[in-house]
């Protein structure tokens, strides 16, 4: 959390301070919706605070019953940083992903993705990731950006295969182990007249 606080911070003093809406109360997704292969439909949507249980459910699922942002974190964040905004998938009631970020300035930095264990795999982190780039584009933003851990090859594979390049290296990134962390971006194709 704390290296998230530092980027945000260096960010917001590099912007103006103007009254605005809320991010998360000005955009929609593309697709509010994602199809399974077996003919079964997720709903989307963007979180709110009665999703913050749900959050740390999958968090629990996915990082061995551990929770990297805590309840107050994850409130915080839905209810007073008007820069963040997170999606979570649901089968039904059943809370199975979601991905958090941050839009500052012109960039939207992915502060984590996650994907319980057994929805892995069928497509959803890249669904949530091209939300992301949709939304982006949407709000005129130059880049995506996202850390992930130098040992994560798997995440690393997916992230290349949407566009995303690799950049510097993050020494002792992670607080609970100081496992390095890759940054990698994003760079939205503006179109022009």
């Amino acid at each position: 959390m704390r290296n998230f606080k530092d980027w945000f911070s260096d960010r917001v003093t590099k912007t103006t301070t103007r009254t605005f809406v809320p991010i998360a109360a000005r955009i929609r997704l593309d697709q509010p919706f994602y199809p399974l292969s077996d003919e079964r439909f997720l709903s989307s949507r963007i979180a709110k605070e009665e999703d913050v249980n749900s959050i740390l459910m999958i968090e629990k699922r996915c990082y061995n019953g551990q929770t990297p942002w805590n309840r107050s974190a994850i409130l915080h964040e839905i209810r007073y940083n008007k820069n963040a905004f997170y999606i979570v998938v649901y089968e039904e009631e059943e809370a199975v992903a979601f991905v958090g970020a941050w839009v500052v300035g012109q960039e939207a930095h992915i502060t984590n993705i996650a994907t319980v264990p057994d929805y892995q795999n069928k497509g959803i982190a890249t669904y949530l990731l091209r939300e992301i780039i949709k939304i982006a584009e949407k709000e005129e933003i130059s880049e995506v950006t996202l850390e992930v851990r130098v040992s994560n090859e798997t995440a690393q594979s997916l992230y290349t295969t949407l566009g995303f390049e690799k950049g510097r290296i993050k020494k002792n990134y992670y607080a609970n182990d100081h496992e390095d962390a890759l940054e990698m971006s994003f760079r939205i194709k503006q179109l022009t007249d």
